[in-house]
């Protein structure tokens, strides 16, 4: 079941036309001819919440997506951009029609932060969104 949620994400972000930086960790590698306009997503982390039902777990999985923006000569501009992917990744995202599923059974948008990529590098912005997911496990 864990496995569906970084699938739904980058089913999402695909659609918006950001590319996949797949490595598993390391998110300050990415190579600068990629970086704006890609995304990582995190490991899953998540743990149980009171289930209804003795027969299954409630589950809430969390994952954070990253977005890099560069700025170039205007690093504002990176930071409006990112607030723009922001708008655009929650609307897809948690559109009923999607968030609600068989699998998935909600998603639940949990905070955002833009950052810049580094303390020596202030053009690059990067998008942080938090994401909480509900999934059933059922034993």
């Amino acid at each position: 079941m864990f496995s569906v949620v970084r699938a739904y994400f980058r089913t999402q972000l695909d659609a918006l036309s950001f590319k996949e930086w797949k490595d598993g960790f390391n998110v300050d590698n990415i190579p600068s001819t990629i970086l704006s306009g890609s995304y990582h997503l995190s490991p899953i982390s998540g743990s149980r919440r009171d289930a209804y039902d003795p027969n299954s777990q409630d589950v809430e999985a969390q994952v954070t997506i990253r977005i890099a923006r560069k700025g170039f000569k205007d690093p504002a501009s990176a930071i409006d951009q990112c607030c723009t992917d922001l708008d655009a990744i929650l609307a897809r995202c948690l559109a009923p029609t999607r968030r609600l599923g068989a699998e998935i059974k909600n998603v639940y948008y949990d905070g955002h932060t833009i950052e810049q990529l580094t303390a020596s590098n202030d053009n690059v912005s990067v998008l942080e969104i938090t994401f909480r997911c509900l999934i059933i496990l059922s034993v």
